[in-house]
């Protein structure tokens, strides 16, 4: 029992991982904006978007197909192997990237402060705006409660929207922060579908909303940035 009920959880728990750190490597090499502003940088690179995009394309699908994410043997498996599991921890873990974050500058980061801050906010009113505009849109019932706003998952999105911005801001270079901070996120993924509160196809897709809402979040706040370096340069 205690094998199945841990390869349950892995299965899920590795996926995210593996997803996760694809998405890193790819913008390894673009996520500089907030520490060298120069004029060359001020540009979106559309590469950013395309792991995020697969996320919230692979869920978008996997609700009406089973063919790469099976929803209901997922649930089966969870049922039989943990069917009394609870927690409510992910509930307070999906902010803690965020968290992470201001404990950094508290203790010394050399991070622009108010540049962060600036992305978080606008971070937020960009992944609100998209998750439950498209949960409205998609209508995709719920497993708890039958309501019809399962898609994709809000804690997700939250978790790796904070998980990204922690990462560009304060763990370049640093694997072990990036381990951390996108193992949490994909911990709440995983105790989302633990907690039956959404299936699996939810959480890939809200993966992927988060992730694209801090990276439209750091173009902005960056571009605006830019301008008024350029300005002071001229």
């Amino acid at each position: 029992m205690f094998q199945k009920k841990w390869f349950c959880q892995s299965k899920l728990f590795l996926l995210f991982i593996v997803l996760s750190f694809n998405v890193k490597a790819q913008y390894s090499d673009s996520l500089q904006l907030q520490h060298t502003y120069l004029p060359q940088d001020f540009k979106f690179h559309l590469k950013s978007t395309y792991f995020p995009a697969a996320f919230i394309l692979l869920g978008s699908y996997s609700n009406a197909n089973e063919t790469f994410i099976d929803n209901g043997a997922i649930k089966a498996e969870r049922d039989e192997t943990m069917p009394h599991f609870k927690t409510h921890v992910d509930d307070y873990m999906q902010y803690a990237p965020m968290l992470a974050g201001y404990g950094c500058l508290a203790f010394g980061s050399k991070q622009n402060a108010w540049v962060y801050t600036k992305e978080v906010l606008l971070n937020e009113v960009i992944m609100n705006a998209s998750v439950y505009t498209v949960k409205h849109l998609s209508k995709v019932p719920s497993i708890v409660n039958g309501s019809y706003n399962a898609f994709p998952s809000g804690h997700t999105a939250e978790a790796f929207s904070a998980a990204t911005l922690f990462n560009d801001n304060f763990a370049e270079r640093k694997l072990w922060l990036q381990c951390l901070s996108y193992g949490s996120a994909s911990a709440v993924g995983v105790l989302r579908v633990l907690n039956e509160r959404h299936w699996t196809s939810d959480v890939i897709a809200g993966a992927g909303f988060g992730i694209l809402s801090a990276k439209f979040s750091e173009w902005i706040v960056s571009s605006h940035h830019s301008k008024k370096y350029l300005s002071n340069f001229y």
